[in-house]
């Protein structure tokens, strides 16, 4: 039971990782608009995204998402 709860909460979350990251990289000719201290401040969330999905690639973690119901491989 708590595996699968598991492995949803990281689908979940991967999924959401990885739709952030790819929305903000769409949106990131609008970040020119932004000043100094806003850039950096996106620069840290997408370094925090960078590094939350990377710690998300680890095989046995990847197993258990594929697991999950709501899995979906794109």
């Amino acid at each position: 039971m708590l595996t699968s709860l598991l492995a949803e909460a990281l689908a979940v979350t991967f999924d959401n990782l990885t739709m952030t990251a790819t929305i903000l990289d769409c949106a990131e000719e609008a970040a020119e608009d932004l000043g100094p201290e806003a850039r950096q401040r996106l620069a840290l969330v997408h370094t925090g995204l960078a590094m939350a999905i990377q710690g998300m690639e680890c095989d046995e973690l990847q197993q258990l998402i594929k697991q999950s119901e709501l899995f979906c491989d794109y």
